[in-house]
Formats: structure tokens, C-alpha cells, sequence
């Protein structure tokens, strides 16, 4: 007989199967409408001004000018009820929406304050766009920085039916809060009330994310499921943050590069299978900026726009690595070898005018592999160094590693063997890959040889 948990487990997965049908429903750029959502402001939850409508701020109306333009789509102002309008909105102020009903107000008074009441906002600004865009059949989310919190806050609580009835078609976060804030985590109350004393802060705990939302570090809901995600992280650490983790964090200044993104995934919360069967985790991708520069990034905006209008995701992996030299001549011992990789994209330039890196990925940011290998052994590492979707009409991909081997890189690598030495060059390699099926290419010089394998998978 099966036990009562065993049977609860099932009711729960007969749910889930009649509330989300197996796969998602076909995607299509021209009848999705995008919405910004925006990050934290030190002052916003005290703001005086209108919340939830069509927010003209430049601090919000500039990125969304920026991401239209390179997607040749209108914003709201051009085009309210376009399909595939990009639109924005705030959720901080103490004003409703002209458009507000005495229900919509008072559930925003019954709404617990900050992450909460701010998800509800903008699943209500959500739910407004697409209605009076009555062409638009899905929204594709792409939250900045704290507006991630809010953005995971309003899915995982399936505000207003949003994610279970599949109006989320994408969701693209931008040095996001995903999973909280390691500062505001690990600060006592005084420091933070020092830093501003924002009640956004307490709720950027990695506690208040697990008690509000769910497990932090992980995707736990099925919602998840049907949606595409991708997660962009910056790397580019500071100083002071570095040191209060001990060296031991790669960061952008403000976030932990690991609070960026989602590190495992339940099964149930696992990304549809795409049409190999594969079950996914979020694409990623890293620029070399900090936090809040990332805005002034072309390569991340061309990457949302890829995101925001194609089905095929790219993935390419160092599969291989053999040093065929260390630096050190015939007696040297193991070598600490790093790296750095960037990928550019032809049809980035012909679509989007950006002719900077998709990846830009850099060992110095302490987010590359430390690998220790003598003179002509070989590793397979596995590490991922692109997974993202590409623009569309793409072919190609243009690639450069560069490898680097260690002998004092104390922060992020611990390499302590020579203090009078520093980062050896190995040699920079350009290869260019097809991103119309798998393959492997090999790169070598008398440094060391690399293969790069990559996939490719339609999402849909």
C-alpha cells in the first residue's frame, strides 16, 4: 500500500500536469511584449509619485529607449498597444494608476510591504499592458538587479496567474538579486542602517528570500518550467567587497557573481525540455563591468535582444585542456592555468550595431576554473564558457582564449609559489565555430592545446 506522503506526492504532480501542459506554447517576438523591470533605489520606498503605471523616469524609460531601439520595436509611449511593445514601470510610490480600481487599491494596502507589494504592482502593470495590447499573447520579463527579486517574487507566488497560465513567456535578469544579497546577508543592522537603512535591504536576505519566496540558491517551482531564462552577471569586483568575503568571492561591486544566477534546479522546476529532451538550467553570461554599469553594456543588451527574439541556444564548453608547457622550462612542476574567453557575434553587429563581446569572460574577476597540470598532461574540464541564445540568423560565433598560468594570485586562486611572479601569459587564440550543429574544434600553440565543444539546442 502506498504510504499517505507517496500518495500526496502524486496529487501534487497530477496538479502541476493539468495546471501546466508539457512544454510551452510556441513563441512569437512580434506578439510579446517586453517589460522592464527596474532595480533598487537607496530613497524608493518612501517616494512620493505614481506606482505601477507607464513610469516616463529616465532612471527607468532610458533603458527602456535603449532596448527598443536595438531591437527595432516601439515603446509604450510610441505605441501602447503595440504586441511588442517595450514597456516599463515602477513599483515604488505612494499613488495608484488613474487606471486602479477600489479592488486594485485596496489589495495594495493589504499587500505585506516592500517585495511583495512591489511584485504585486508590477503583475498588475503586467496585466494592464497586455490588455489593452489585446494582439500581445505573452510578456518576456527583463529585471535589473533588485527588480530580479521582485521579478522571482511575483512568478513563484504566480501573482495574478501570470506563470501558471503561461503569459511569462521569458525571463532575462540583468545582474540580478536572484537569489539575495551576500552584503545585506552577512551585515549586521547597523551597518545597513549606516549604508541608507532601506527596508528593501532585509528583505535582500538570503533568510527573507527562503521564508518569503523559497530555498534561495535554487529554481523550486514548476512554474519555472514552461519559461526560457537567462541570467547576465557582471564581474568586475570591488575591492572593499572583495575583502569583507575574505577574497574569496567573485563579485560585481555589489552582488555576489553566484547571487546572480540559479545554482541547481528541482525537477519539477527544471526548463521545459527542449527538442533534444534535454532538460535545462538558466543560460548565463558575464561582462567584465561593475554592477551598476552594466547598463552602458552593449554585448548584455545584444544578448537580451537575442533572447528577446530567437530560439536557439548555444552552449560551448572547454571539453579538453592540455599543457604542453608551464613557463618554467624542463624542470618546472605543475602549472596554476586560467582563463579568459570572449565571443562575439557577426549577426550582433548587422542587427543590434554591437560589435563587443556576448561573453566576456575574465580570469582576473576569479570566475574561471584553476586548473594544476604538469608539463603535457592533459584535463577535461567541462567548463562552460557560452550559454546563451544567439541572435537570429546566426551562423557563426568568433572566439578568443586566453590562458594565463599563475605563480602569486592570492585573491580568488590562493597561488602563493613565487612572490617575485605574477600572471604568465600562455597565448591568445582565435577560432571561429559553427553554431549550425555540435562540433569541436581544436586550438593549440606551443603553450597548450584547448578544444571547444558546442551544442545546439532550439528552446522551442
Amino acid at each position: 500500500m502506498r504510504s499517505t506522503r507517496t500518495l500526496s506526492v502524486l496529487v501534487v504532480l497530477l496538479l502541476l500536469a493539468l495546471c501546466l501542459p508539457a512544454g510551452a506554447t510556441s513563441y512569437n517576438p512580434s506578439t510579446t511584449v517586453i517589460v522592464y523591470v527596474h532595480g533598487f533605489g537607496n530613497t524608493g520606498y518612501n517616494r512620493v509619485g505614481v506606482y505601477g503605471d507607464d513610469e516616463p523616469d529616465p532612471s527607468v524609460f532610458d533603458d527602456v529607449t535603449k532596448l527598443a531601439t536595438m531591437l527595432g520595436q516601439p515603446t509604450w509611449q510610441a505605441a501602447p498597444t503595440a504586441a511588442n511593445q517595450v514597456a516599463g514601470s515602477t513599483y515604488y510610490g505612494d499613488t495608484a494608476p488613474a487606471w486602479y480600481t477600489s479592488q486594485d487599491i485596496a489589495a495594495d494596502a493589504a499587500a505585506a510591504p516592500y517585495v511583495p507589494r512591489y511584485a504585486l504592482r508590477i503583475a498588475k502593470y503586467i496585466q494592464h499592458v497586455l490588455q489593452r495590447a489585446p494582439a500581445a499573447t505573452a510578456v518576456n520579463i527583463v529585471s535589473g538587479s533588485f527588480g530580479t527579486e521582485v521579478s522571482r517574487y511575483l512568478i513563484e507566488h504566480d501573482l495574478l496567474g501570470l506563470a501558471s497560465t503561461q503569459k511569462i513567456a521569458r525571463w532575462n535578469t540583468i545582474v540580478g538579486v536572484t537569489q539575495g544579497n551576500w552584503a545585506a546577508t552577512n551585515s549586521s543592522d547597523w551597518f545597513l542602517q549606516l549604508m541608507g537603512g532601506s527596508p528593501d535591504i532585509y528583505d535582500m536576505r538570503y533568510t527573507w528570500v527562503d521564508a518569503n519566496i523559497s530555498t534561495h540558491q535554487n529554481m523550486n517551482t514548476a512554474l519555472f518550467g514552461p519559461m526560457v531564462i537567462t541570467h547576465w552577471a557582471a564581474t568586475d569586483d570591488s575591492t572593499e567587497l572583495t575583502a569583507l568575503t575574505g577574497y574569496l568571492y567573485p563579485n560585481d561591486g555589489t552582488n555576489l557573481v553566484q547571487d546572480e544566477y540559479f545554482l541547481s534546479y528541482s525537477t519539477a522546476a527544471a526548463l521545459h525540455a527542449a527538442t533534444d529532451g534535454t532538460l535545462q538550467m538558466p543560460g548565463r553570461a558575464h561582462q567584465h563591468v561593475q554592477h551598476s554599469n552594466i547598463r552602458y553594456n552593449d554585448g548584455m543588451w545584444a544578448g537580451v535582444c537575442a533572447a528577446s527574439q530567437n530560439n536557439k541556444r548555444v552552449t560551448i564548453t572547454l571539453s579538453r585542456f592540455k599543457a604542453l608547457s608551464t613557463g618554467d622550462g624542463w624542470l618546472q612542476g605543475k602549472g596554476e592555468f586560467v582563463f579568459s574567453f570572449a565571443a562575439t557575434s557577426p549577426r550582433a553587429a548587422a542587427l543590434y550595431n554591437c560589435t563587443v563581446p556576448l561573453q566576456d569572460y575574465h580570469y582576473e574577476d576569479g570566475i574561471s576554473p584553476k586548473l594544476s597540470l604538469s608539463r603535457n598532461e592533459t584535463q577535461y574540464p567541462g567548463t562552460v564558457f557560452f550559454d546563451q541564445i544567439v541572435p537570429p540568423g546566426e551562423t557563426q560565433l568568433n572566439l578568443t582564449l586566453t590562458v594565463w598560468e599563475l605563480d602569486w594570485f592570492y585573491t580568488y586562486y590562493r597561488v602563493t609559489e613565487d612572490p617575485s611572479s605574477a600572471d604568465r601569459n600562455m597565448g591568445a587564440l582565435s577560432v571561429s565555430v559553427s553554431v549550425n550543429g555540435n562540433s569541436t574544434v581544436t586550438v593549440s600553440n606551443g603553450n597548450y592545446q584547448a578544444d571547444f565543444t558546442t551544442t545546439v539546442r532550439n528552446v522551442y
